[in-house]
């Protein structure tokens, strides 16, 4: 053995984030001069430092060298007992090797930390709010979180409420905040508070907080309620006032511009019809002229009956709709004639509502010719009556020949 070295003290105790200085002695065994390297060996050896690390000493002499050791604030520093080692080669005699070793005590370290992850909320209410608890220290973190409000205007419950976080990690904790009463006044309040996660025999973990209670009725809702009833006011009078007169104005310009048509009683050789309405407006002879003509029929069972329209001189009648009515149910024969040409025939039995026949193209009867409804009369429907009333209404229009 070429060299010989022993620390001055056993079991060393050191925190975490501070410093300890050990002293080794080394002494030289030969008899001629060396030189010594120093090197620290073992788990704490990124934290240590040797003053000096190389020596020189003559045969039989020692010297002390100062050995700092800093275990940083890490949570991977572990707490305990470990060891500490520096091994001592000789220059002279590399493989000549010797050590000394000592032993530390890593106390512990407590650095929890609450970061919030929305320091401001706003509600009406209450809100929820996010945060992670973090162990920067190198001993299991078990806390409880609280609210903490002087004025006793805010509580919470929190989502676990109790975390327990490993060296080095982090855990996400939820708080449901709630305030003890509502907000009635028109502006927000504001109510900050405190959260701390506690621990026995360690320093607490803070977090400030902020809630921003919103009113229950929101502050320009009244100035908003006031420019809606406003941009109502203005629509509606610009309705009443300008759009309504003038679709009235222009509605009016088009009636009178307008030429109606025009409705005229047309009398029958031997039925009374009904009146019929005429259009204030006469027309001249040169004019279309619309006509309904009703060719009403009362004929005795067992009898025929005949109804006509003869159309006038100087005019052409164009029949466009023909409509066959049995309101009784009578029974017989029904037929529909231009003078002696019969056009269309209907079993009265058959014949329930209004039974209109399709015309394509209007049927067109010259002056003097005549629209002829015959019917013979087998059986009254109506037990009340005693004779068949069936009915023919002709719609067209008179035009000039």
């Amino acid at each position: 053995m070429a060299a010989q070295a022993w620390f001055s003290s056993g079991d060393v105790d050191v925190a975490p984030g501070t410093t300890a200085v050990l002293q080794l002695t080394v002494v030289n065994l030969s008899d001629t001069t060396d030189s010594f390297v120093l090197t620290p060996v073992g788990m704490p050896a990124a934290w240590t430092t040797l003053r000096p690390a190389t020596l020189t000493l003559f045969g039989g002499a020692q010297e002390i060298v100062d050995i700092e050791v800093a275990p940083p604030m890490l949570a991977s520093t572990a707490a305990g007992p470990t060891s500490l080692s520096v091994r001592i080669v000789p220059q002279n005699d590399p493989d000549n090797l010797s050590s000394a070793e000592t032993m530390l005590i890593i106390g512990d370290s407590h650095d929890r930390r609450l970061n919030l992850l929305q320091p401001a909320m706003r509600g009406r209410r209450g809100s929820v709010y996010e945060m992670m608890l973090e162990n920067r220290g190198n001993t299991q973190a078990s806390c409880r979180l609280h609210v903490v409000d002087p004025t006793g205007r805010v509580e919470g419950q929190f989502d676990p409420p109790a975390a327990g976080v490993e060296p080095g990690a982090s855990t996400l904790v939820r708080l449901k905040l709630r305030t003890d009463r509502l907000q009635w006044d028109r502006r927000p309040r504001t109510i900050p508070f405190r959260i701390d996660a506690d621990q026995p025999g360690s320093p607490t973990a803070s977090a400030p907080a902020t809630f921003v209670q919103t009113p229950m009725v929101p502050e320009r809702l009244v100035g908003r309620v006031v420019g809606a009833v406003v941009v109502v006011g203005l629509l509606a009078g610009a309705w009443f006032g300008l759009v309504k007169p003038e679709i009235r104005r222009v509605a009016d310009d088009a009636v009178r511009n307008a030429a109606p048509p025009t409705t005229l009683q047309v009398p029958t050789s031997n039925a009374t019809i009904d009146s019929v309405v005429v259009s204030s407006t006469v027309p001249s002879a040169d004019e279309p002229t619309i006509v309904n003509v009703p060719l009403p029929l009362s004929v005795p069972q067992g009898q025929t009956g005949a109804n006509q329209y003869t159309v006038p001189a100087g005019k052409k009648l164009r029949v466009t709709d023909i409509i066959v009515q049995n309101p009784q149910l009578d029974q017989g024969t029904l037929s529909i004639s231009r003078n002696t040409n019969a056009l269309f025939t209907y079993n009265l039995t058959n014949t329930f509502n209004d039974v209109a026949p399709p015309l394509v193209t209007p049927i067109e009867l010259l002056a003097g010719e005549q629209l002829v409804v015959n019917v013979t009369c087998v059986g009254v429907g109506d037990q009340t009556a005693t004779a068949c009333s069936p009915r023919v209404l002709v719609s067209g229009v008179l035009v000039p020949a």
